[in-house]
């Protein structure tokens, strides 16, 4: 459960826009993306105390229309008007711009039992914002929001927070718990910039010898997290060769390959490393030379 202040928010605006209807944002959700295509991001469940439970956020863009869909699943979720949801989006991807008392929100939504808002930071408050496309639907246990990048300040990359509140006891679940989910429309997941690796040996392959590769860490946007510790894959996996000769590998994602003795030395290995987080691939080409 985050600690970050998000809520309550008395500067949204509490005229509340009426959601539309169910079918029409299901049938929207359907024909937006292959949920296999999206990014899919897990909170852990129980963690909210008396707050609405968030179990799991989806979002899946186009990016031919702009048009993007966020999947709000959990429990006791948006149930009441003492039960809100909210939606923070940092449509530039940078905590320490927008809101910075909110992760750097700059746009973000409101869920209850009564209907929905959706509100621009404009430097000092919480201000209405066009809302042209705009479908809000769902239920206790799921909300889908969909929104056009084009009310989003055009943004090809955000990051992202859900949090659900007990207004009672200021009791706040928020997904993630540190920091913010991340979010390209060109990965239609977050977006891994680049991969940290560790090999044994640490100085490369040796002819005869079994050579491990491990991915330690993920680089991704600045998100706001107050955490050190590394993002890691979900999975991962390796396709080694010795010159045009696959390799066989062995171990987690076969990436423990053994080296032949023969003819090896002076040779190069190379690796592509496949990493998978939240719903993106990225796939590394590492290269070594054999001693």
């Amino acid at each position: 459960m985050s600690t970050q202040f998000r809520l309550p928010r008395p500067a949204v605006p509490s005229r509340l826009k009426r959601a539309g209807p169910i079918a029409a944002a299901l049938m929207a959700a359907l024909v937006l993306v292959p949920t296999s295509s999206a990014g899919n991001y897990i909170d852990p469940a129980g963690d909210g105390g008396k707050a609405g439970d968030i179990t799991s956020v989806t979002v899946a863009g186009d990016k031919g229309s702009g048009q993007l869909l966020f999947k709000i699943t959990g429990t006791n979720i948006a149930s009441s008007e003492q039960d809100p949801l909210f939606l923070d989006i940092d449509s530039d991807a940078n905590p320490v711009t927008g809101n910075v008392l909110d992760n750097g929100s700059d746009y973000v939504f409101l869920v209850d039992s009564g209907g929905y808002a959706f509100a621009h930071w404009s430097g000092s408050d919480w201000v209405d914002t066009p809302s042209l496309s705009v479908q809000v639907s769902g239920g206790t246990s799921q909300i889908l929001i969909s929104v056009n990048r084009s009310e989003l300040g055009n943004t090809s990359m955000f990051n992202f927070s859900a949090s659900a509140l007990d207004v009672p006891t200021l009791a706040i679940d928020s997904a993630p718990n540190d920091g913010a989910f991340n979010y390209s429309l060109d990965a239609n997941g977050p977006q891994i910039d680049s991969v940290d690796v560790q090999t044994t040996p640490t100085a490369g392959p040796k002819a005869g010898k079994r050579f491990v590769i491990v991915p330690t860490g993920l680089k991704l946007p600045s998100d706001g997290r107050t955490s050190a510790a590394p993002i890691l894959p979900e999975s991962y996996s390796c396709v080694a060769k010795l010159g045009a000769k696959k390799l066989a590998g062995s171990g987690t994602g076969g990436c423990t390959v053994k080296v032949p003795k023969k003819k090896a030395r002076g040779k190069r290995l190379t690796v592509l490393l496949t990493v998978n987080y939240q719903g993106t691939t990225k796939v590394v080409p590492l290269t070594f030379k054999v001693g």
